[in-house]
């Protein structure tokens, strides 16, 4: 076809070589958007680069039928919140509610998103499973400020905890002390009382030197009396 040659194929060993052939004028490739080659030879693909690059939409969007900057912000914020279990015991799934059988227009559910039964609707066993998704949100919402409350708890309770160990510490630092300054004090004491003992004997065995230096003289006296008579 137009200058275009034939992909043959030829089994060596168990391995099969393809000869490239080329394209027809016209012809495109889809993933680089760049003609002359096959998109099953697209060099991006050989890379592992499958990310292809999107073209700017000029389409304007619709109030009332697409999705606003705002709808696709509460969307991704409504698919953080972990679905529920439904009245079958299987994940439910997220939706948002476009018509309503029962109550029409009017009714309140309509834009609001809702967790369903996650089975088809021609499945019998489907369950009337319908929760508000605010209501989960809140739920959610509640168990994080619990969270937050319950780790505040926990951390004045350690300070508090590191409180009493310091004024323990400090406690038994200041008693330590008392004991040592009364010991010191008793040693003083000791030393003292030791010193004034040592003083009290030796003036006694002064005492008792000067009495025997006395009678040694009073007899001396008494024995040169004699003599003389």
């Amino acid at each position: 076809m137009g200058g275009e040659e034939e992909s043959q194929s030829n089994t060596q060993g168990g391995a099969t070589k393809r000869k490239e052939s080329t394209p027809p004028d016209g012809y495109v490739c889809r993933l680089c958007s760049v003609p002359g080659h096959w998109i099953q030879v697209c060099p991006t693909k050989k890379t592992g680069d499958k990310k292809r690059k999107r073209k700017p939409s000029d389409h304007v969007p619709v109030p009332g039928k697409d999705p606003s900057p705002e709808d696709v912000a509460e969307a991704q914020k409504m698919q953080e919140i972990p679905p529920p279990k439904c009245f079958c015991g299987e994940t439910s799934r997220l939706n948002k509610v476009k018509r309503s059988k029962t109550g029409g227009d009017n009714s309140r559910a309509l834009g609001k998103y809702f967790f369903f039964c996650s089975k088809k609707r021609d499945d019998e066993t489907q369950c009337r499973f319908a929760r508000p998704a605010d209501l989960e949100l809140n739920k959610m919402k509640a168990r994080a400020g619990n969270k937050a409350a319950q780790k505040k708890a926990e951390q004045e309770e350690s300070a508090q905890k590191r409180k009493e160990t310091k004024q323990i510490k400090k406690a038994k630092v200041e008693q330590s002390e008392k004991k040592k300054e009364v010991e010191a004090a008793v040693e003083e004491d000791n030393d003292d009382s030791s010193s004034s003992s040592g003083s009290s004997s030796s003036s006694d065995e002064d005492s008792e030197g000067e009495a025997k230096k006395v009678d040694s003289s009073d007899s001396d006296s008494s024995s040169s009396d004699d003599d003389e008579e």
